[in-house]
């Protein structure tokens, strides 16, 4: 049983907000033409203040999840909203079914990273 010693502290400075955007492609979609597409939605995201990082995935339904961290909630709405004025916004929107698509944005209540180059220096022995 944890002490009020031995508790991780959830501390209120962590302010990184995450964007969660889970969808399925039109199913005239032509796969090559998405792909081609991400480069500039990266483009895109990384222009934009507070960026951190974002990764697209889809799993056996054909559900795509595109998530994204911020530095925090408001660099996270502005750039969503200036996306859907953007010219990668508006080339991959007529791609995706959607009705399909769900958007949540939401705060971090506890964070933790190894950096690539630190990766096998930091990892914990098995």
């Amino acid at each position: 049983m944890n002490s009020p010693e031995t508790t991780p502290a959830i501390t209120p400075e962590v302010t990184t907000a995450m964007e969660i955007v889970t969808f399925k492609l039109k199913s005239d979609t032509d796969p090559q033409q998405w792909l081609d597409a991400q480069a500039a939605v990266n483009e895109f995201v990384m222009a934009q203040p507070g960026f951190y990082y974002r990764s697209l995935s889809c799993d056996d339904t054909d559900t795509w999840f595109d998530i994204i961290y911020w530095q925090d909630m408001a660099k996270a709405k502005a750039a969503g909203d200036a996306f859907m004025e953007s010219a990668a916004g508006q080339a991959i929107c007529p791609l995706i079914e959607m009705e399909s698509c769900t958007l949540r944005h939401m705060t971090a209540i506890t964070e933790a990273m190894i950096c690539e180059g630190n990766a096998e220096a930091e990892a914990p022995a098995a």
